[in-house]
């Protein structure tokens, strides 16, 4: 062998092993970066019709949050593989799964790589993921107490580092041209019949703090996104709930913005507004709350049972359905309906079972026998 092609060799070598120690060392998925290199360069959407093999408004997905660990771990891995298990077994699959924020315990490069080996089981079964972002991914440590915590440096970092691709999880939403600065934040897309937005309920900018609150250059980019739909099935997806069901309790009552969210999603018929921030399943049509009415009524819930410490909702708010359990909730959609089942779990070794189930029409109305899905519980399982 020449000496020349001996030393290619040598190069070749040491630049693989160099890669694997940054790997290492950096905690990232390099599979991940494979498969985001070779990943479809089509937009989300694009890539979401092709799976659905022209079944565009026959289709399911998944939503859960709130996966970050405790004091001692960055990211729940043991519920989250157990809960992604479950999703990558599902018949008919899920064309995508929505993580409603807190991923991880804090932000920064090590746990952003943390949270993403944690849902790598749905990369594996090519089930692409979309972060709606929560305030510990703009933590720069943990214990943290409230809004002085979140930063303009760690929401740049999850911006700049924690997406993959158009289509490996979690996606990176294309920049929106009437939102300058929201990248990765915030994203709006179509599929068949249906609507989705997802929305950033933290947000920092170099004067305001946005924390469980959304900003009004947001708030008016949603409302003209939403009321432009023609679709018939409308879902919004963020991390703070606008009303809570136990734990932060609605007093002081919900921001003036997210009272304004309220109307929108009331106004535009939107079927349900999904959150976590609390660590539990809730399901609650919310018509009157805090002296307020909503003529429409809109279905929320909180599916934020995904590994954190769970928390205990409190039934005396007006629940139709309420567990502190770990959970996630899988969404069928036809063209004239919606069916969620709600899966949860006390513990790593119990059974993952229904714990709800509901069907709606579209504009929150129940499909006709459903009626009484809506009826308050007395107590919570």
């Amino acid at each position: 062998m020449q000496g020349g092609a001996l030393k290619q060799i040598m190069w070749l070598v040491a630049a693989m092993s160099l890669l694997l120690v940054v790997c290492s060392a950096t905690s990232l998925d390099c599979s991940d970066r494979k498969s985001a290199d070779n990943a479809d360069k089509t937009g989300f959407e694009e890539y979401l019709a092709s799976g659905a093999d022209g079944m565009t408004d026959t289709f399911r997905f998944v939503v859960y949050g709130d996966t970050r660990g405790n004091l001692m771990h960055t990211v729940n891995t043991d519920v989250i593989s157990r809960i992604n298990a479950h999703i990558v077994s599902l018949n008919p699959a899920p064309l995508f799964v929505i993580h409603t924020g807190d991923l991880a315990r804090r932000g920064g490069s090590d746990a952003y790589g943390s949270g993403k080996k944690a849902m790598k089981q749905l990369n594996d079964a090519s089930i692409p993921y979309a972060m709606a972002v929560g305030n510990h991914e703009l933590y720069s440590s943990f214990p943290a107490w409230g809004r002085t915590n979140i930063s303009a440096h760690m929401q740049s970092e999850y911006q700049a580092t924690f997406c993959t691709s158009n289509t490996v999880g979690p996606i990176c939403f294309p920049q929106e041209p009437k939102l300058p600065g929201y990248e990765n934040l915030v994203f709006a897309f179509e599929l068949g019949n249906s609507f989705f937005a997802i929305l950033a309920t933290y947000y920092v900018t170099k004067d305001v703090k946005y924390y469980d609150d959304i900003s009004p250059e947001q708030l008016q980019w949603f409302r003209e996104r939403v009321s432009g739909s023609s679709k018939k099935h409308r879902f919004v997806f963020a991390h703070k709930a606008v009303y809570s069901s136990g734990v932060h309790n609605e007093h002081p009552p919900a921001t003036t913005h997210m009272l304004e969210l309220m109307g929108v999603l009331n106004d535009n018929h939107v079927d349900i507004y999904f959150a976590g921030h609390e660590h539990y399943y809730v399901r609650r049509k919310i018509e009157t709350a805090d002296g307020h009415r909503w003529s429409n009524g809109v279905t929320q819930i909180v599916t934020g049972g995904g590994g954190a410490p769970l928390h205990k909702p409190n039934p005396a708010y007006g629940l139709s359905a309420c567990a502190s359990r770990y959970s996630f909730t899988v969404i069928d959609v036809t063209a004239n309906e919606i069916l969620g089942t709600t899966y949860g779990f006390n513990s790593l070794t119990d059974d993952i079972v229904p714990i709800d189930k509901f069907c709606l029409l579209g504009a929150g109305k129940p499909c006709p026998g459903w009626e009484a899905q809506d009826r308050i519980v007395a107590k919570c399982a």
